[in-house]
């Protein structure tokens, strides 16, 4: 009996991450996710069944490092509204630092195939609902503080920022200038009385 292929379960998703992240799910082939594992076909399908499922965990990969990404910088040591604007600022500093301007793999997900695939779009909900349910906890943090209006409605602001995100996202796979982008993130802080807008000299 062959030896089972051993390889690093991370290694894999990461390369098989990337590949969906810049090509899409539909666009992707076993093919292509054979040469981006340097895994056999056969070992590809021993390991993760089928394409379907090694996005899915691709996702799931992909998701982990989001949230860990949003609990170390929206629950942190800074008060609340200085967490919120940082974590904008970061996803400006991320999208300045990809050169293929590839955006939001779960908000490209969702443009691409929820409608046709249920189980992709309530993965894809629910590693987002997580990011939204942090910032609803941000603004009810800054709200005990007295940094936001004691009606403020927490879910309401957190949906906006949400909406902000998604927008700035895909926005930024446009051919656009940094400063763009900062003006929209801006807008966006200052519709909630979050920052301060920069005066452009």
């Amino acid at each position: 009996m062959p030896r089972p292929v051993e390889f690093d379960r991370d290694e894999v998703l990461q390369g098989a991450m990337r590949l969906f992240w810049r090509q899409g799910y539909q666009k992707t082939s076993v093919r292509d996710l054979t040469e981006a594992t340097r895994l056999q076909p056969g070992s590809l399908y021993g390991a993760f069944s089928n394409k379907h499922e090694l996005f899915l965990q691709s996702l799931d990969y992909y998701s982990r490092a989001l949230h860990a990404e949003v609990d170390r910088v929206l629950r942190s040591d800074p008060p609340p509204l200085v967490r919120i604007e940082r974590f904008i600022h970061g996803l400006l500093a991320d999208s300045a630092r990809d050169p293929e301007a590839k955006g939001c793999l779960l908000v490209n997900t969702l443009l691409e195939k929820p409608a046709e695939d249920p189980v992709i779009a309530r993965r894809v909900a629910d590693a987002l609902g997580y990011v939204e349910d942090v910032f609803a906890e941000v603004v009810r943090e800054a709200v005990r503080r007295g940094d936001l209006a004691p009606d403020a409605d927490a879910r309401a602001m957190a949906r906006l920022l949400m909406t902000g995100i998604f927008g700035l996202r895909v926005y930024a796979r446009m051919p656009v200038s940094a400063d763009t982008l900062q003006g929209i993130a801006d807008d966006l802080l200052g519709l909630m009385g979050i920052g301060q807008r920069r005066v452009e000299g």
